[in-house]
């Protein structure tokens, strides 16, 4: 996907600034870059999603490489999506996507020291009646989950927030006296899982990809709110006014500021390390922005914790003048913003995709074109 990440990145891309050292962001946008997962892929957008909305790390791989002999290393990040994935590391993801907090005191486990990485998400989840353990007092955070286990804790986690009264299809696999049947029929009738071509499989090892799609399926059935709508639109909003009137202003400070407050992950990576090219300018240029006319925006699907967005009619006149050129351009910057609320309530900005039709072509090719 290619994201709006500001008209300071429009600007930068074509030399009107000198490079500097980018500013330090919380994460950087190399550790955004999916290398393992192509667009084909059965799960990619969830992958996509969970990656740039922070609720997933990822495995960071560094290579090295020599041009021209010097040597450079770039990074990117793989899901493995078709690797098994353990108890501990799902409690992880579930309890981030859907920003749990303890809930009074959990169930506690002998085999899960306060010491690990995962002690707190295990508390988090054992708080909210997620996880009852394996046996009395174990958890068995390092064995695999299996794709029954999972459908369990998922109908767990999300009972309070989606109507599971429907009963959906009955796996010959997964018969009535079954500890998880009705786990397993609830989140069926819902979409959340699905069988394969011989049953459902319970007692097989879940993938990462199916752990996410699972998680993915079942928080887009929780439903939002009017203040969700309300608050995700006005965080739309005041990014898209805000970024125009500081980068006009050349207030880099505020933009950081801005974008720390409104936007999260991918973006949040994208939007600093485009400003890290801004700091030193060169002084024979000028830069105009002037809106064009008004844009609407408008709630595409509110979720209780994703969202997204349409902006339409985003227009500006661009007009650029440095030594030997000059040009002056429309910009359409009509798009989706994509949204997930973090811990704190508050809605967050993690992608936002350009209409296909209207990125990298007339005006990208009016600029090389101007430059070159």
């Amino acid at each position: 996907m290619k994201a709006l990440y500001g008209f300071l990145t429009l600007i930068v891309a074509f030399g009107f600034f000198a490079a500097s050292p980018t500013f330090a962001a919380e994460k950087s946008i190399d550790q955004y870059f999916l290398d393992d997962v192509d667009y084909e892929h059965w799960a990619y957008n969830a992958l996509e999603r969970f990656l740039y909305a922070d609720i997933i790390d990822g495995y960071a791989e560094t290579e090295k490489y020599e041009e021209d002999g010097e040597e450079y290393e770039y990074t990117y990040v793989s899901i493995k999506p078709n690797n098994s994935i353990t108890r501990a590391e799902f409690t992880k993801i579930l309890v981030n996507a859907m920003n749990l907090r303890e809930d009074g005191k959990g169930k506690t486990f002998s085999d899960v020291k306060p010491s690990s990485w995962y002690s707190e998400y295990v508390n988090i989840a054992g708080s909210h009646g997620i996880i009852q353990g394996k046996t009395a007092d174990t958890f068995g955070p390092n064995d695999k989950i299996t794709r029954v286990q999972m459908a369990v804790m998922i109908y767990r986690a999300f009972q309070p927030t989606i109507d599971f009264s429907a009963s959906g299809k009955a796996f010959a696999d997964v018969p009535q006296e079954h500890f998880a049947y009705e786990a397993v029929i609830k989140t069926a009738a819902k979409g959340i899982i699905k069988g394969k071509s011989n049953g459902f499989k319970p007692r097989d090892n879940a993938t990462r990809a199916e752990a996410i799609v699972m998680i993915d399926r079942s928080l887009h059935l929780e439903p939002g709110t009017g203040e969700d709508q309300t608050a995700a639109m006005q965080t739309v909003d005041r990014n898209i006014k805000d970024e125009a009137a500081y980068s006009v202003q050349e207030d880099y400070e505020a933009l950081k500021t801005l974008y720390r407050e409104t936007t999260t992950g991918y973006h949040l990576a994208y939007s600093l390390d485009s400003l890290g090219l801004s700091d030193m300018i060169e002084e024979d240029r000028e830069v105009a922005m002037e809106q064009i006319g008004e844009y609407t925006i408008n709630p595409v699907s509110v979720n209780k914790q994703f969202a997204e967005v349409r902006v339409d009619g985003l227009e500006y006149k661009v007009s650029m003048t440095a030594p030997k050129m000059s040009l002056d351009m429309t910009v359409d910057l009509s798009g989706t913003a994509s949204l997930k609320k973090s811990e704190d309530g508050k809605w967050k900005i993690y992608n936002v995709v350009f209409d296909e039709e209207v990125y990298g072509e007339d005006w990208t090719e009016t600029i090389a074109t101007e430059v070159n």
